[in-house]
């Protein structure tokens, strides 16, 4: 049967046209129901027995005496509980599921991955196919009104479908017109909370899991609801209109790291960010959301805080976060959140904070908690449980619901739990859905992918089209010790007449993951292997990363190789070469084994020889790129040592670079530039490739200062003079000083991103810290997902592979942007594991260490620990204190941003400044260990309350009330362990953080 859906639509002209979907109804689509013989039969005879046999592979079915058909907005806002599997045997309609689609892609792909679940028992029912119960849409009736009264009418057929099997068919939503329309049509309804309170007696742990946007009954103190008020937000239609005619402006909302009182808003057509202070002007937005500001007069503009008042472990701190303190005593535009366009709440980890803990143990009531998330940055939440006994001393996930205007706090629901506080396994856990990072086990479409492990045992002629034989080459790796995912190898031999051939071969990932393909799609979305201390998060499945694709020695391996004649005495390369091959490594060394038979003058073998010669090329061509203005940036990256594979720390350490480091990086950059090169010149409006934005010169003010404070002349005019000016700035009676100001100096500039080179001009795609003009990522397919893209733009330029059909700038930006951000989440999440393992390593010890100043602000200075690699922050006042007559003059101090300095008359702390610190780990409070770190000399008596909570809205608002909106405010911390940035300027390609673990 045939049917046809008309709707309108305008073109981009303005013109209208009529679009008609035609649509074939079927009598034969079965209902689902194990119990219904009349749909088996229908089946049958429309499908084989092996058909059958698939269907029910990829095909739930439901076997309950109930079944429960979801509404839209029952899945939009209970997907948490819809997750748990106590939910089964439910009925999703294809109305629905299209719904859910349109409106939330994250939320879809959740409710797909439940309905993949067989044990769950969740049909899904094609209604707007089928002949029973697809309907057309009325006159004057609205597309929502449309899509209930379809799934009323898909109910009204499961019910007299399945009447004479004795089975109840109830609707489930949340929407007031719905259900009082589908209870006048006698059908059985009832909203999920009421389901829910059902179930609780057999799952109380249900309950926590309700999201319920539009209760009222949250307990909100009479008292608090008149003295506490937010501003209302305006409603969508009035920001939309006024941010059309200029009245306000939209942009994304960012918490600050060090103070969560503070704000900023960023616009692309606004060239500084939008200042915005105080909790009421904040007026509820959270980090994420993308809302609507109203700017005030230009005599109200202000200047960020220098306070630090609130402490995110520094996993996230700004990688410029120097350039930003030099634009601190200048002022910004500042303004109000009037609105919010787009939420971008997500789950938060944390734990409750819950004072009766006695009580809690014992208690079967339902409680209002406080969830405190991890992310400082975000608000206390709200909950209610049945089952505090089972959430103390837990880290467990928390959604939001809603925010009202008269509430101090966002209120939420429990989504799940992730294991006991302090737990290693737990917090590893924490830290991968706290950054996003996709660690779900390979899909089965996934591993469909795969070739068979022994493919390589039987190379075809096939396989060798276009590809180069270079099997009987000495070829090489040399990586960190334990490294199973190896990407590069390289070879150099004598051409005679001082010219010398050098191949840098890399991993031909693209060969095994053909575009389109499940296993191409899950790598796009994943991007990026993650690195922690004790783990390592594949892009790829195992038997690609650590075996297939990985360039291991003494075994065939398909390989992208760039093979250059070089000059050996001045560094010019006179020709290059790119083509796919074949080759056979004849070792696999360590920068360690590596350094030792270079160093080693009685050892003269071929692999030792071709080791001195690489290395001596490596250095020629390392001086010319730092001659052209290259920049040498130090960033420490420290080791664990362990007493068994996944144990406990026993040791720290600093990672040690060896000369071989350089030599492998020296290849791996000149491989990336002139690939860049070849794909630019084939695709000039759609490469893959990566700029380094030159740093702006207000950038470098604040550390110019600070440096020529110190005696030392510091041009930042080009590269070339900012790399001179580092290498002059050795302090004789101070080794450490150069790292140092080397350190600061990454801080004033901005990451490198990933771009397309059809997104800007060629000017702009410079790489600053590299000193090179064009630059990209080729060197690293297995762990990198750019890296593929790259191979596959070459593999089109030098004629061995067709362009995809989708090659177009808007198609490379879409995935660069998804590439920058998994990037920084990865960055994160290595960052808060070194974090993690160095907070176990202090348990139950003290330390006393040296440690140098690098930032000072109003009420604390930022130390750098050389022994361990990282950072804290330790107090001189408290934020939330007001001087008083009683204080006493040593308490007292006076911050001078200019010159970076906090003294007290006695006490004069400047950056650069050397001290004496104890380092150890405060675990009074279960849910927020910390490092602290004291300043024991010179002595600082002065230590931050473990009272103060840092989203204390009460003592706020308080505060606010009487002073200005750039008073002070608590912190509950007093001290932060901050990784150094992992994102290397320097851009070494087989640094530690990057390539360390076993698998």
């Amino acid at each position: 049967m045939q049917s046809n859906k008309c709707f309108y639509k305008a073109t981009k002209k303005g013109t209208i046209i009529k679009v008609v979907n035609e649509i074939y109804l079927r009598d034969d689509i079965p209902c689902g129901h194990d119990s219904c013989k009349e749909c088996k039969i229908k089946l049958e005879r429309r499908t084989t027995v092996e058909d059958r046999a698939l269907l029910s592979n990829e095909i739930n079915t439901i076997n309950s005496d109930k079944i429960l058909i979801l509404d839209t907005n029952v899945i939009l806002h209970q997907i948490d509980l819809l997750e748990d599997p106590t939910i089964k045997n439910c009925i999703i309609l294809s109305t629905v599921l299209d719904e859910v689609k349109s409106q939330n892609r994250a939320i879809f792909n959740r409710i797909r991955d439940v309905i993949k679940d067989s044990s769950r028992k969740f049909y899904v029912y094609s209604n707007e196919y089928s002949t029973f119960t697809s309907i057309t849409r009325e006159n004057g009736e609205s597309p929502n009104d449309r899509n209930d009264r379809a799934i009323r009418v898909a109910t009204q057929w499961y019910k007299s479908h399945l009447h004479k099997y004795s089975i109840k068919v109830l609707l489930i939503t949340n929407d007031k017109d719905n259900l009082k329309k589908a209870k006048s049509l006698g059908l059985d309804c009832q909203t999920i909370q009421d389901l829910v309170f059902e179930l609780s007696d057999k799952n109380p742990s249900l309950v926590d899991k309700l999201s319920d946007p539009n209760d009222d009954s949250n307990e909100k103190d009479n008292d608090e609801s008149k003295r506490f008020q937010y501003q209302e937000h305006k409603p969508m239609s009035m920001l939309t209109e006024e941010i059309k005619g200029g009245k306000l402006i939209q942009g994304i909302f960012r918490t600050s790291i060090t103070n969560y009182r503070e704000a900023t808003v960023s616009n692309r057509e606004m060239e500084k960010e939008i200042l915005i202070q105080g909790i009421e002007n904040i007026n509820r937005a959270v980090d994420g959301d993308i809302v609507a500001v109203e700017l005030f007069d230009q005599s109200k503009w202000n200047t960020p805080s220098t306070l630090i008042m609130l402490e995110n472990e520094g996993v996230e701190e700004d990688d410029d976060s120097i350039a930003k303190d030099s634009l601190i005593s200048k002022k910004q535009p500042t303004g109000k959140v009037v609105g919010i366009i787009k939420r971008n709440w997500k789950p938060y980890c944390g734990a409750v904070e819950f004072k009766q803990q006695d009580d809690a143990k014992t208690s079967t009531g339902l409680h209002f908690l406080y969830f405190m998330p991890i992310d400082k940055r975000i608000p206390k939440i709200r909950i209610k449980s049945r089952q505090v006994s089972n959430l103390i001393g837990k880290r467990i996930v928390v959604a939001i619901d809603q925010w009202e205007k008269n509430s101090k706090y966002p209120s939420g629901h429990f989504v799940k739990d992730l294991g006991p506080l302090g737990d290693k396994e737990t917090e590893s856990q924490v830290l991968l859905l706290q950054f996003d990072i996709p660690h779900h086990p390979f899909g089965a479409a996934v591993m469909k992918c795969l070739p068979s492990p022994d493919i390589m045992d039987r190379v075809t002629s096939a396989d060798m089209v276009g590809r180069k034989d270079l099997r009987k080459e000495c070829i090489f790796s040399v990586d960190p010790p334990g490294c199973t995912d190896i990407d590069d190898a390289l070879h150099i031999k004598d051409l005679g007449k001082g010219i010398m051939e050098v191949g840098v071969h890399i991993a031909d990932v693209s060969h095994f993951v053909q575009e389109g393909t499940a296993i191409d799609e899950e790598a796009a979305n994943r991007s990026t292997s993650v690195y922690l201390v004790d783990r390592r998060i594949d892009m790829l499945p195992g038997e690609l990363s650590g075996n297939l694709c990985s360039l291991m020695s003494n075994v065939d391996r398909f390989a992208f190789s760039c093979i250059w004649k070089i000059n050996q005495h001045t560094g010019e390369i006179i020709a290059v070469e790119y083509t796919k091959s074949i080759i056979r490594s004849c070792a696999s060394l360590t920068y360690e084994q590596a350094q030792i038979r270079i160093d080693d003058k009685s050892q003269n073998d071929q692999i030792t020889v071709n080791l001195r010669n690489l290395n001596s090329l490596a250095k020629i061509l390392r001086k010319q790129r730092f001659d052209r203005g290259a920049l040498y940036l130090a960033s420490p990256q420290v080791k664990f040592k362990t007493e068994e594979l996944g144990g406990d720390p026993s040791d720290v350490e600093i990672y040690q670079l060896r000369e071989t480091n350089s030599m492998i990086e020296e290849f791996m950059l000149l491989a990336n530039i002139w690939v860049a090169k070849k794909i630019y010149k084939h695709f000039p409006g759609c490469a893959m490739l990566r700029r380094h934005p030159t740093p702006n010169k207000a950038a470098f003010d604040l550390l110019t200062k600070l440096i020529e404070n110190k005696g030392y002349k510091f041009s930042t005019t080009t590269s070339k003079d900012l790399a001179d000016s580092l290498d002059s700035a050795v302090d004789k009676n101070d080794s450490y000083f150069n790292t140092l100001c080397r350190i600061m100096t990454t801080r004033c500039m901005s990451p490198a991103k990933y771009f397309s080179s059809g997104s800007l001009p060629y000017e702009d795609f410079n790489h600053y810290g590299l000193a090179t003009d064009i630059y990209t990522h080729f060197t690293s397919p297995i762990r990198r997902y750019p890296d593929i893209i790259v191979h596959r733009l070459l593999a089109s330029a030098i004629g061995i592979q067709s362009v995809s059909l989708n090659l177009e700038n808007k198609t490379i930006s879409a995935l660069t942007e998804n590439n920058n951000f998994r990037h920084k989440m990865a960055q994160y999440a290595s960052r808060g594991s070194t974090q993690l393992h160095t907070l176990i390593f202090f348990k139950g010890r003290k330390s006393i260490e040296d440690a140098y100043i690098i930032r000072v602000k109003a009420n604390a200075f930022v130390v750098l620990v050389p022994r361990y690699g990282f950072e804290g922050t330790v107090y001189v006042s408290d934020p939330n204190s007001s001087t008083t007559s009683s204080t006493s003059a040593s308490n007292i101090y006076n911050y001078n941003h200019e010159d970076q300095t906090l003294g007290n008359g006695i006490h004069t702390f400047r950056v650069f400044d050397k001290v004496t610190v104890e380092i150890y780990v405060d675990d009074s409070k279960a849910h927020d260990q910390k490092l602290k770190i004291n300043c024991i000399n010179p002595n600082i008596s002065f230590i931050p309350s473990d009272d103060i909570d840092s989203n204390n809205l009460d003592d706020i608002l308080n505060q606010e009330n009487n002073k200005s909106s750039s008073s002070s405010s608590s912190s509950n911390k007093s001290s932060k362990v901050r990784k150094q940035p992992i994102e290397n300027i320097k851009s070494s390609t087989k640094s530690t953080s990057n390539k360390k673990l076993k698998k």
